[in-house]
């Protein structure tokens, strides 16, 4: 609540029926709720007992809630890096709470996946700086789509909670410019921004394949931050050449299992980029049709590198338990909440804060303990209780310490 209080409010004092804290939070309580739209939020929150306990929630007393235009109106006004400043303090806290140690990479780097998505896609134009693509150009079927596209900073803290840390989205400033923003661009601005906020953080940056290029290992080398990059013949053909050749001069083939998985292994330290030195990795487990290869600047050995392959995996959980789970399980990211461009920013931030307390939640085992239903099954369930029962009448004390046991 203090840091909801620390956003600055845009609206004029004289016309304020409801607090800042109040807005927010009912938008917040709708994505961890997994609420489809605002619509249906001021339909589903729509009772006294609802009223009571956001109030009861947000120190306030309410006589009834905003309705879902009014959280639309305030948004337009809110500056999204208010809310990116509120993301980053929630993962402070998250960090220093010691809970997620056994998540680090080595017991010492935390792992941060980066990877964009596109959020909403119309064939109408849309409002602010979205980016375009031309389908079936020069013939009779022409269109063109327009989209908004985010870059994202996902933190690994286990199996099942991956959280945003800072989100940069891919736009274009200027409506005469001949080249658009990318996403590479856009990761050139994510990681300065990330550095600024979490200067001594110490980082391993995992990314897929577009990320294989002089100016990410660069920035990685002047932030002094590791790196786990999948890696593909096409993007640096010279190294991947400069690996095969060395890996049958000089590599260090292993063999493994993991439980019932079988696994081979192969290495070569020393690569030189343009004055990088690149460590090339490869991985395949039995059964699989293709190798895994990733480029990395931590140190590599047999004794680590299956482990180091294990991370490098690690980085489709951006996709899965990140964008995936956000736009078809319950968070309806892909939705447009608000046809202006700031009040989208908005709404997008305040889904991934939501997000970030529904997994932390769902993964508090002793919650969920004899309880045997699917996620969305469960925040159904969390919303029916938040609608039957006052929160004031709930004989209940919060423990100075809970404890995430991640699996």
């Amino acid at each position: 609540m203090e840091r909801l209080d620390a956003i600055a409010d845009p609206r004029h004092q004289s016309y304020i029926i409801y607090p800042s804290r109040v807005l927010l939070m009912t938008r917040i309580l709708s994505a961890i709720f997994h609420i489809s739209s605002m619509r249906k939020t001021s339909e589903e929150f729509n009772s006294a007992i609802v009223i009571e306990n956001i109030g009861h929630l947000c120190e306030t007393d309410l006589k009834e809630l905003p309705y879902w235009e009014s959280v639309n109106n305030y948004l337009k006004g809110v500056n999204p890096e208010e809310l990116q400043k509120t993301v980053c303090a929630l993962v402070k806290r998250l960090i220093r709470s010691r809970v997620f140690e056994d998540a680090r990479i080595r017991g010492r780097y935390w792992h941060i996946l980066i990877d964009g998505s596109g959020i909403v896609s119309s064939r109408e134009e849309l409002d602010g700086n979205y980016i375009f693509k031309v389908h079936h150009r020069g013939t009779p079927e022409e269109y063109t789509e327009y989209d908004y596209y985010a870059l994202e900073a996902k933190l690994v803290l286990g199996n099942e909670i991956v959280v945003s840390v800072m989100t940069e989205f891919v736009e274009n400033t200027d409506a005469e410019a001949k080249k658009q923003d990318c996403e590479r661009n856009a990761c050139k601005r994510l990681m300065k921004r990330l550095k600024e906020m979490f200067p001594k953080l110490p980082i391993c940056i995992g990314a897929d394949s577009l990320y294989a290029c002089k100016p990410f290992f660069e920035a990685c080398e002047a932030y002094q931050w590791r790196y786990i990059v999948r890696f593909k013949e096409g993007s640096i053909p010279g190294v991947f050449q400069e690996y095969e050749t060395l890996r049958k001069l000089d590599g260090h083939p292993g063999k493994g299992k993991n439980g019932a998985i079988s696994y081979r292994y192969d290495f070569v330290s020393g690569i030189d980029y343009e004055g990088h030195q690149l460590n090339c990795l490869e991985y395949a487990e039995d059964g699989k049709p293709y190798p895994f290869v990733f480029l990395t600047n931590l140190p590599l050995s047999r004794r680590n590198a299956p482990e180091t392959a294990f991370f490098g995996r690690r980085r489709w959980k951006i996709e899965n338990q990140g964008f995936n789970a956000q736009k078809n399980h319950g968070f309806a990211l892909g939705h447009l909440f608000s046809r202006n461009y700031q009040a989208m920013k908005n709404h997008y931030y305040l889904i991934q804060i939501g997000h970030m307390i529904a997994q932390i939640m769902d993964a508090w085992k002793s919650l969920w303990k004899g309880i045997r239903q699917s996620k969305e099954q469960k925040h159904r369930r969390m919303l029916e209780s938040w609608k039957t029962q006052r929160i004031s009448e709930c004989d209940w004390e919060a423990p100075s310490r809970f404890q995430v046991r991640l699996e």
